[in-house]
């Protein structure tokens, strides 16, 4: 076990005459991919870094040009975000250093003092900006955003979503507390973001349970010129893997990347109490939005007619969990595309937000995976 001591699809513009209906183009090709497992690295708990605890770590991110890393906390009390440096030897991890804290600010009172940021996912925006997905605190009545900051962490300006999103609107559907956006990525032509729900909205149907995988989450696609949402398709949650043995148990989507035109990967994180360290189910799976419906216009997933997109088990965390520390799964949320590997291949890195427990209970942990396309 190592500890540190310290450190992309096509925008789819809907136009207004098109049928809610519409589906990605049939002659979109797809591509076949694995996974293997390369490494881990442990962030202690209780390090610290500029008078703040290293920890709740829900998302990462990977810029290239600088060889950088920014892992966001959800910490809703102190929204922040960190610089590091990680470095590998032989497809194993190195050596992690947290170079630089850089709090969310809001110079001109535009967002936080009427928002909680409840950080889950960082992107790159522009080259001296960044894109975040925050879940707010829907049973306070707070809206969930995406939004984007300067390099310094200062609010610029969010992205319009639509009603059924929000708190207090209109709309009858609502989302679940701690169930809104949870993966954010940009697309692979650079025209928008897509943001992924942990959980269905709540008229959209039921979360999944032991007994049942419930009803599908919503991926929404925005534009970024046009700052609002322009294409939806919907993904099928699995069932909670372990029976609770507690009243609690969830299973939802916590990251994506986007592959290609109409591929992604998406990690399924489900929990279920009365486990202790072992109660997470960590899976990958590859989606695939070829023929799915776009449901944007959809108030109501609800006896509508609709295709879901498909998807295929890539990973389970399950087959490697005896080369894990304390063989924990721990909650991992956060998922990026790495630098290359010397054979050439696409490696991924994921991060686990430890939710400020101790030890006992949780870790920081970073996974780095290798993908293989393999057609």
């Amino acid at each position: 076990m190592k500890y540190i001591i310290l450190r992309s699809i096509f925008a789819i513009l809907i136009i207004e005459t098109l049928v809610s209906c519409a589906s990605i183009s049939n002659n979109t090709i797809s591509s076949s991919f694995k996974i293997k497992y390369l490494d881990e690295y442990v962030i202690y708990n209780d390090s610290i870094f500029e008078e703040s605890k290293i920890g709740g770590l829900s998302g990462i991110e990977y810029q290239e040009e600088q060889n950088m890393y920014y892992l966001v906390c959800d910490d809703a009390k102190n929204p922040r975000f960190y610089k590091a440096k990680i470095s590998f030897e032989k497809n194993k991890f190195n050596k992690i250093v947290i170079d630089q804290l850089i709090k969310i600010k809001d110079p001109n009172s535009q967002f936080l003092h009427s928002n909680i940021a409840d950080l889950e996912d960082i992107r790159m925006y522009n080259e001296n900006e960044f894109i975040f997905s925050s879940e707010g605190s829907i049973k306070n009545n707070y809206d969930p955003a995406i939004f984007i900051t300067d390099a310094m962490g200062n609010y610029k300006n969010k992205l319009l979503l639509p009603s059924y999103f929000l708190t207090n609107t209109d709309s009858k559907n609502k989302p679940r507390h701690n169930g809104v956006f949870e993966g954010l990525v940009n697309d692979i032509d650079n025209k928008g973001y897509w943001a992924a729900m942990e959980l269905p909205l709540k008229l959209d149907g039921e979360e999944p349970s032991f007994d049942r995988p419930g009803a599908p989450v919503r991926i929404t696609h925005f534009n970024t010129k046009i700052k609002t949402a322009d294409f939806q398709f919907t993904y099928p949650l699995d069932k909670l893997a372990k029976d609770p043995k507690g009243k609690f148990g969830v299973n939802g989507i916590t990251g994506i990347l986007q592959l290609n035109k109409s591929q992604f990967l998406v990690i399924e994180r489900g929990y279920s109490a009365g486990y202790r360290t072992q109660g997470n189910t960590v899976r990958i799976y590859l989606a695939d939005i070829k023929e799915a419906t776009n449901t944007l216009k959809f108030e109501f997933l609800q006896n509508k007619k609709y295709q879901l997109a498909t998807k295929k088990l890539l990973f389970d965390f399950e087959t490697v969990r005896d080369q894990l520390t304390d063989q924990i799964v721990d909650n991992i949320e956060g998922i990026t595309f790495g630098p290359i590997l010397a054979n050439g291949n696409q490696s991924l890195l994921l991060i686990s937000d430890n939710n400020f427990n101790p030890i006992s209970e949780q870790i920081n942990q970073l996974i780095l995976l290798e993908l293989l396309k393999t057609k």
